[in-house]
């Protein structure tokens, strides 16, 4: 959340994607403000928009927390410390994949399948890169690999190895499996301190923007 990389970057897509409306307009702008650098498209659809604004301000609540800025602190001693809260994002995404029966009352694969659903209608709105970032996204199951430790680690060596070709520089988020079972448990507890403060200030911002809209 606290990490925007453009269109080479893996971040916490699912996060935004669960806290989002749950509509195509809706979803494709949760995850737009992490796929698209500079502005969002003028024909992004108002729903779009609107869902992408929230995206920042659920990066910001996020970044201030005191629970995220403990695992930041705590990854700090496995990554370099400036990639920490990219870090924690990622395995924000694997808590509440692997968790996913502790925060949701259906099952991650249904979940998954109507998201995908929803962003494939949701595409021509969006710039052809991300749209063929979406694809692939879908195609090769990133959202049902946060789940695994194997899947986590997989993802976090791709990330690695885009950024180490974008900036042209050895950028490593790739994580043990022992510094994950380490990690683990004190993770989960972070995470369960912060999601139920963001879901409701998700949930109150909604409700002061519609005001300010209204107003």
């Amino acid at each position: 959340m606290s990490s925007c990389l453009g269109d080479t970057a893996w971040v916490n897509f699912l996060a935004h994607l669960v806290l989002a409306p749950q509509t195509p307009e809706g979803l494709i702008g949760s995850i737009a403000p992490d796929m698209i650098r500079g502005p969002l498209p003028d024909d992004l659809p108002d729903a779009g928009a609107i869902a992408a604004r929230e995206h920042h301000q659920i990066d910001r609540f996020t970044d201030a927390h005191p629970a995220f800025g403990q695992t930041r602190d705590r990854l700090g001693s496995v990554v370099d410390t400036r990639l920490a809260g990219i870090l924690a994002d990622v395995l924000y995404d694997h808590v509440l994949a692997r968790d996913w029966a502790c925060w949701r009352d259906d099952a991650l694969g249904t979940y998954l399948q109507q998201t995908h659903q929803h962003l494939l209608t949701a595409l021509p709105h969006v710039p052809v890169r991300m749209q063929m970032i979406v694809r692939k996204m879908i195609d090769e199951r990133w959202l049902a690999s946060y789940a695994t430790a194997a899947g986590i680690r997989a993802r976090l060596t791709t990330m690695s190895q885009r950024l180490t070709h974008r900036l042209d520089r050895p950028m490593s988020l790739e994580i043990s499996e022992q510094d994950l079972a380490d990690h683990g448990q004190a993770l989960a507890a972070d995470f369960a301190r912060l999601w139920p403060d963001l879901v409701a200030h998700v949930q109150q911002y909604r409700i002061e923007a519609k005001e300010r809209r209204a107003g």
